[in-house]
C-alpha cells in the first residue's frame, strides 16, 4: 500500500496544503535556513501517539510559495509496517520543485540516512486520478522503504516549491488542521512572508491562539497542532456553521481581484475560429431556430452531449481553460475548457453570458473564506435570456429547454469580470420538471384480501435519466432484466413482476420503466375495519432536526437540494366502490421543512385517485420555523387521504361468488405463470401462490405450489410454510417431516422448534415434544418463559391437563397477574372442561388486565360453552370475530355455539367458513369433547 509523504494518517490527510506544487526533475538537497527544525519527542510514555512529528512551515517570498513538511512516525504493527512500506510524493511539475531532504530511519537510538544509501525516488508518468476521469497535473514520485521494522521511527523532511503564471505575483495555501482527539507527539503550523507582501491569513478553527510577530522585514506566525476539539454541529445544520478547521494564506486583496485576475481566461468573444468545425455547429443551432432561449438550450446540449468530462482540477491549481477548438477537437475537457465553449458558442449566438467560480462542496460557507482562487472546485456560466438568468453548467448532463431555468444548489458564486466582482447568493427555486414520475394503476376489485396488482410507469428525468440510459446500455439481456426488476422494487414495492421495460431517451433525457407485478395486500387493520393507506412522497418525508443542546437553539436547517417528484394513483376498489369511503383532505397545499406539497384526492364509484407533487427549493429553516413544521407535518400527513372499507367488504373465505369474472385474480394468476414459465425460474412464484392458495381455502393446491418451490429452492421457511399446510390437510406424520427439515436446515430457527413441539404433542409423541422444550428452556434468557408457556399448552391440550396446570400454578406463583398466563390457565380449563368455576375467574382477570382481549374472550367462550350458557359465549365470539373475522378457532366455536342455540343455518355456514379457512379446525376440538 502506498502512502503519500505528506500524509500519515487520514486525519493528517487533511493537512496537506492546497493549491500547492512543481519540475520533473527530483532535487536532493538540504532544508533551507529559513526552517525551524523540530526535535523528535524522547521517552515517550505507552500508548503514546505513533505520529511523533508533522511540523508544516511555508515562506512566501516575491510570489513563491515554499512549502516545508517534515513528517516521523513509529512503526507500532505490522499493519503500520505494511502500510507504510512504500511512499509516494506529490507535486506539479509546470509550477515547481519537489525537493528531498530526508528520508531516515531511526532505531534504537541510531539514524539510518536511506538518501546517503543511494535511495533514489521514481517519477511515475501516470495521473493518479485518471482511472477516476480527473487529470490534476500532478505527477507522484514512489519508493519502496527496505528494512524497516516494527519499533523504528521513520522520518521524511522534504518541500514543493509553487509559482502559478496565472497567479502572477500572489500567493495562496490552504492547510487543514487536524483536532483533538487526534493525538500527535510534535505538531506545528508556522509560516512566514516579508512585510511588504501584506499577506492576509487566518484560522477558522475554533480555540486557537495565533499571533504573528515582526522579525526584521519578515512577519512569523506560529501555532501548535493538534487544534482544540471543535465544537459539534447537527447534520443537518447550514455550511457557515459547520467547523471548518483551516489554516489560510493569501496575498490577494479582496474577491474582486479574484475575479478580475481569472476573467481575461474565459473571455468567449472570438475564441471560435470562423470556418472551424465548432463554427459549424454554432451556425447549424443558429439557422435553427431565432429564439435566444433554445439557441441557449442547444449550445448547452451540444457542450453536455458532445464533449466528455474530464477533470483538470482547479482546486490543484490548474486555472487555465484549453481554447474552444481544441477542446471540440479532442472531444474531452474539464469544467473550465466545457465553460469557455459555452461562452464562445453563446457569444458566437448573441447570448449574454459570463463565467463564475463556485465551490461545489462548501459554497454556502464561501464569506467565511480568505479571498483565494483556492477558495473555488468549478466553474460555469451564467446567461441573460428574456431578461431572466440562466445557470448553465457544460459538466452536467441532460439539461432540455423544460430544464433550463432550474438552479442548481451551490451557494456563492463568483462572477468573473474585467472590472472585479463580488461573491453572489445563487438563490435557489424548484425545478420545473420532476426528476421521477410514478404512476401506478391498482387493481383491488376483488377483495382488499388479495394481492394488489399494480400496472406502473416510472419516468426518470435529466441526469437521473440519462445515468440510468448508460448503465442499462451497457448491460447484458439478462443483467438488463434484473436491473429493471431492482427498479420496480425500489420504486413500486417488493413482489412479482412481469411484462417488464424500460425506453430511455437522449433528445427528451428521460428513462421510462414499465411494469405490472402483484404485492401483498396494503389495506391494513383499523378497529373493525380496513383502511388503504399510500406510500406517497408526503408520507415518506421525514423532518426531525435535533436543536436539543442551548447551543444549537438558534442554529437553521439547511434542506434538501432542489428537486421534484410526483406520484399518482389510481386504485379499482371491490364491489364496484359500494360503501367505500374517503378519509383525509381532499387538497392539501403546504410547505415543510423546505418542501412544498401539493396533492388532490378523490373517490368517485369504484376509483379512488391521488395526485401529488413535492418540490424542494434548498431554502433554509429558521430555527424558529423548526418545531411550526414538524407539528404541520404531523397535521399534514394525518390528512393524508386514504380508503375505509366497509363492514361487508367482500373477504376471501367469500371469493367463490367473486371469482368469476375477477379482473384481479385473472392478472394475479397471469403474472405468476409468465413467472413460473421463465427460463430459468425462483422459487418465488410458486409461493406467492401457495399463499394466495391457502388463504382462499385451497390447501391441496398450496400443498403441489410448495412442494415444486422445494425443489427449486429448499429452505426452512418453505418447509415450515408446507407443513402448516399438511397440518390443515390432517397429515400429520407429514407435517412433522417438513418441521423436523425446517429445522435441520436452520437449527437456530425458534419457531421451526415450537412447531414441531406442537405437532408431535398432537401426534401423541409427548416426550419427544417436552424433551425439545426443555432444551430451550434450560438456555434460560428472555424467551424461557415463552417457551414454559408452550410445554404447558401442548400437556394440558394433548397430555396430562392436571399436570400441565400444576406446572403453570408454579408459574403463576412468580408472575400471578401475567394476562398471558391467566389467559392459559383458562383456555387449557375449557377446552379440557375441568375446574371450569376458578377458569372463568381467571380468563375475566386476563381480559381486563391485556392490552388485546381477544385471546382472552375466545377462551372464555370456550368456559361459557361448559358451563351451559351459550348466548354469553356467542357475545365473546362476536366481540373476537369483529376484529379479527378470519380466525378459524374461533368461527368454528361460533358455529358450535350456534348449533347449541338452534341456529343450524348459520352454524353451517360459520362452520363451512372455519373450514375453508383452516380445513384441520376441527381437530383438535373433536379431540377435547367439542363437536357439531
Amino acid at each position: 500500500m502506498k502512502v503519500n509523504l505528506r500524509h500519515v494518517s487520514l486525519a493528517v490527510l487533511a493537512m496537506v496544503p492546497g493549491p500547492a506544487f512543481a519540475g520533473e526533475t527530483i532535487l536532493y538537497q538540504a532544508h533551507p535556513d529559513w526552517v525551524k527544525e523540530a526535535l523528535l519527542p524522547v521517552d515517550q510514555p505507552s500508548g503514546a501517539s505513533p505520529f511523533l512529528v508533522f511540523d508544516s512551515q511555508q515562506r512566501v517570498d516575491n510570489g513563491q510559495l515554499w512549502q516545508y513538511q517534515d513528517t516521523a512516525v513509529k512503526i507500532t504493527s505490522p499493519e503500520m509496517l505494511a502500510q507504510f512500506s512504500t511512499v509516494a510524493a506529490q507535486w506539479s511539475p509546470h509550477k515547481g520543485d519537489l525537493i528531498v531532504h530526508d528520508v531516515s530511519i531511526r532505531r534504537d537510538g541510531e539514524t539510518i540516512d536511506l538518501l546517503a544509501k543511494g535511495m533514489k525516488l521514481e517519477v511515475l508518468r501516470r495521473e493518479e486520478l485518471l482511472e477516476q476521469r480527473q487529470l490534476t497535473g500532478i505527477l507522484s514520485a514512489t519508493a519502496a522503504i527496505e528494512g524497516l521494522r516494527v519499533g523504528d521511527v521513520f522520518r521524511l523532511r522534504y518541500s514543493v516549491t509553487v509559482r502559478d503564471k496565472v497567479l502572477g505575483e500572489r500567493v495562496q495555501s490552504t492547510i487543514g488542521l487536524p483536532a483533538s482527539p487526534f493525538r500527535l507527539g510534535m505538531g506545528r503550523v508556522r509560516a512566514i512572508w516579508p512585510v511588504s507582501e501584506q499577506s492576509k491569513w487566518q484560522v477558522l478553527a475554533k480555540g486557537v491562539a495565533a499571533n504573528p510577530t515582526r522579525h526584521g522585514q519578515m512577519v512569523e506566525l506560529e501555532f501548535p497542532l493538534p487544534v482544540p476539539k471543535q465544537p459539534e454541529m447537527p447534520q443537518d445544520a447550514p455550511a457557515r456553521f459547520q467547523p471548518l478547521p483551516i489554516f489560510e494564506l493569501s496575498t490577494f486583496r479582496d474577491w474582486g481581484e479574484v475575479s478580475h485576475t481569472f476573467a481575461p481566461l474565459y473571455q468567449g468573444k472570438g475564441k471560435i475560429t470562423d470556418g472551424s468545425p465548432l463554427a459549424t455547429e454554432a451556425d447549424k443551432i443558429a439557422a435553427a431556430t431565432q429564439e435566444p432561449l433554445k439557441r441557449t438550450q442547444a449550445a448547452l446540449q451540444l457542450v453536455q452531449d458532445q464533449v466528455r468530462y474530464l477533470a483538470l482540477s482547479m482546486n490543484a491549481g490548474n486555472y487555465t481553460p484549453q481554447e474552444p477548438d481544441e477542446t471540440w477537437k479532442l472531444r474531452y475537457g474539464d469544467c473550465k475548457a466545457k465553460s469557455l465553449m459555452l461562452l464562445a458558442l453563446l457569444d458566437r449566438l448573441g447570448i449574454k453570458a459570463e463565467a463564475v467560480l463556485a465551490n461545489t462542496q462548501n459554497g454556502h460557507a464561501l464569506l467565511r473564506r480568505l479571498p483565494s482562487a483556492g477558495a473555488f472546485d468549478h466553474v460555469l456560466v451564467r446567461a441573460e435570456v428574456g431578461g431572466q438568468t440562466l445557470w448553465l453548467d457544460g459538466t452536467g448532463i441532460g439539461t432540455r429547454l423544460e430544464d433550463i431555468h432550474d438552479t442548481p444548489d451551490l451557494g456563492y458564486v463568483l462572477p468573473l469580470r474585467t472590472t472585479g466582482g463580488a461573491p453572489e447568493m445563487l438563490v435557489t427555486h424548484a425545478n420545473a420538471r420532476p426528476a421521477v414520475e410514478v404512476s401506478i394503476d391498482y387493481d383491488e376489485s376483488t377483495s382488499y384480501d388479495l394481492p394488489s396488482v399494480a400496472n406502473a410507469t416510472v419516468t426518470f428525468r435529466g441526469p437521473l435519466a440519462l445515468g440510468i440510459g448508460l448503465a442499462v446500455n451497457a448491460l447484458a439481456p439478462d443483467q438488463r432484466d434484473e436491473f429493471i426488476h431492482q427498479q420496480m422494487q425500489k420504486m413500486i414495492g417488493e413482489g412479482q413482476y412481469t411484462d417488464l421495460s424500460v425506453e430511455t431517451s437522449t433528445e427528451n433525457a428521460t428513462a421510462v420503466f414499465k411494469g405490472r407485478g402483484i404485492l401483498t395486500t396494503m389495506w391494513r387493520a383499523r378497529e373493525r375495519t380496513r383502511v388503504r393507506g399510500l406510500s406517497t412522497p408526503l408520507s415518506n418525508f421525514t423532518f426531525a432536526p435535533d436543536r436539543a443542546r442551548a447551543e444549537w437553539r438558534d442554529i437553521p436547517v439547511a434542506t434538501r437540494p432542489p428537486i421534484a417528484a410526483v406520484y399518482h394513483v389510481r386504485i379499482h376498489l371491490p364491489d364496484g366502490g359500494r360503501g367505500y369511503t374517503m378519509e383525509g383532505a381532499a387538497d392539501i397545499d403546504t410547505t415543510l421543512g423546505g418542501t412544498r406539497f401539493v396533492s388532490h384526492a378523490g373517490l368517485a364509484g369504484d376509483i379512488f385517485r391521488l395526485d401529488e407533487r413535492s418540490e424542494s427549493t434548498g431554502a433554509e429553516v429558521p430555527a424558529a420555523q423548526i418545531a411550526v413544521d414538524r407539528a404541520g407535518l404531523a397535521k399534514a400527513q394525518a390528512q393524508i387521504a386514504r380508503v375505509v372499507a366497509p363492514a361487508n367488504a367482500t373477504r376471501r373465505w367469500e371469493l367463490a361468488r367473486a371469482a368469476k369474472g375477477s379482473t384481479q385474480i385473472a392478472a394475479i394468476n397471469a403474472i405468476l405463470s409468465a413467472n413460473m414459465a421463465k427460463k430459468e425460474p425462483t422459487a418465488d412464484p410458486w409461493i406467492a401462490r401457495a399463499s394466495l392458495r391457502k388463504g382462499t381455502g385451497d390447501y391441496k393446491g398450496a400443498q403441489a405450489d410448495l412442494t415444486h418451490a422445494i425443489t427449486l429452492s429448499a429452505d426452512a421457511d418453505t418447509y415450515l410454510q408446507r407443513s402448516a399446510v399438511n397440518r390443515g390437510l390432517g397429515d400429520i406424520p407429514a407435517a412433522i417431516a417438513d418441521a423436523r427439515k425446517a429445522l435441520e436446515l436452520d437449527p437456530a430457527l425458534d419457531g421451526a422448534t415450537q412447531i414441531l413441539a406442537t405437532l408431535l404433542a398432537e401426534k401423541g409423541d409427548l416426550e419427544e415434544s417436552g424433551s425439545l422444550l426443555d432444551e430451550k428452556i434450560a438456555l434460560g434468557g428472555d424467551n424461557k418463559r415463552y417457551w414454559e408457556m408452550g410445554k404447558v399448552e401442548s400437556l394440558g391440550l394433548y397430555g396430562d391437563s392436571g399436570e400441565a396446570l400444576k406446572l403453570l400454578d408454579g408459574l403463576m406463583e412468580m408472575r400471578p397477574h401475567s394476562p398471558d398466563l391467566l389467559n392459559l390457565a383458562c383456555w387449557i380449563k375449557g377446552m379440557r372442561g375441568v375446574d371450569v368455576d376458578s377458569a372463568m375467574r381467571q380468563c375475566s382477570s386476563a381480559i381486563e388486565l391485556s392490552a388485546s382481549p381477544s385471546g382472552p374472550l375466545d377462551s372464555r367462550a370456550v368456559v361459557w360453552f361448559r358451563l351451559g350458557r351459550y348466548d354469553d359465549a356467542l357475545r365473546d365470539l362476536d366481540a373476537v370475530l369483529r376484529d379479527a373475522p378470519s380466525q378459524a378457532p374461533s368461527r368454528y366455536m361460533r358455529g358450535i355455539v350456534l348449533a347449541h342455540l338452534g341456529r343450524e343455518a348459520e352454524s353451517k355456514n360459520e362452520l363451512a367458513i372455519a373450514r375453508k379457512l383452516d380445513p384441520g379446525v376441527d381437530a383438535l376440538y373433536i379431540r377435547v369433547g367439542i363437536k357439531p
